[in-house]
């Protein structure tokens, strides 16, 4: 390729692009987090003060 005096070689986008390691997190309601059960994934059903799972875990 011949250059011709002022053109540059530069790359049509100069900025800088930051590295992303890691995704955004997704936006969940703290409060279906809550009602699921770390145990086995299932809704947890809300009895009073306390949160139980069919699968035996509980919340208290």
């Amino acid at each position: 390729m011949i250059e011709h005096p002022g053109e540059s070689i530069e790359p049509e986008s100069s900025a800088i692009q930051p590295i992303r390691l890691f995704d955004d997190p997704p936006d969940v309601d703290p409060g279906l987090v809550i009602l699921t059960c770390a145990n086995c994934g299932a809704t947890m059903d809300e009895r009073k003060c306390k949160l139980i799972c069919r699968c035996g875990y509980f919340l208290s």
